[in-house]
């Protein structure tokens, strides 16, 4: 009887001991696992163009391609860049600007529309822009002509109302 308590304080013992090692194996794999699927995630890094920065940086690319931009609209409004450029600083909007000049609400989105996609085909081509980028722009300014004066050349447009250019009407006789 006695072999059989010494037999079974062994077995318990050792039991025991191959317990507590696998434990500590378990918890030693476990812990390398976690140390090494961290590293293997990388850090976040800030990219250029998105949510955050996306309006800067597209801000940044308006601002270089704007004397494209604005010959175009000016082209589309039968003025020169200076010309346009004069009548900004002075003050007019774009939308007053198409009133004088003969050129419709809807003509003005449509030049407005195509200056911008045209004067920012290079930065798609670049890769700088996408072209939905670009179409939302362009959208934008088109239906908010007061947006683009200020980029344009001209005063600044905070707290100014926005015009809604109006079919030009008939000269008097």
């Amino acid at each position: 009887m006695q072999i059989q308590k010494r037999t079974l304080y062994l077995i318990i013992g050792t039991t025991l001991l191959v317990a507590i090692a696998i434990g500590v194996g378990v918890f030693a794999i476990l812990s390398s696992l976690a140390t090494s699927a961290n590293a293997k995630v990388p850090t976040p890094t800030p990219v250029v163009a998105t949510t955050a920065t996306k309006g800067n940086a597209t801000a940044k690319i308006l601002r270089q391609y704007a004397p494209d931009i604005k010959n175009q609209v000016a082209q589309g409004l039968k003025l020169t860049p200076d010309q346009l450029t004069l009548q900004l600083k002075a003050g007019k909007t774009l939308s007053d600007i198409a009133v004088a000049q003969g050129i419709t609400s809807t003509q003005l989105q449509t030049i407005i529309t195509s200056a911008i996609e045209n004067g920012l085909k290079p930065a798609v081509d670049s890769g700088a822009l996408t072209q939905t980028q670009v179409d939302r722009q362009a959208k934008r300014f088109s239906t908010d002509p007061t947006l683009l004066d200020r980029l344009l050349g001209g005063g600044s447009t905070k707290g100014t109302k926005q015009a809604t250019p109006v079919a030009p009407t008939a000269p008097a006789q």
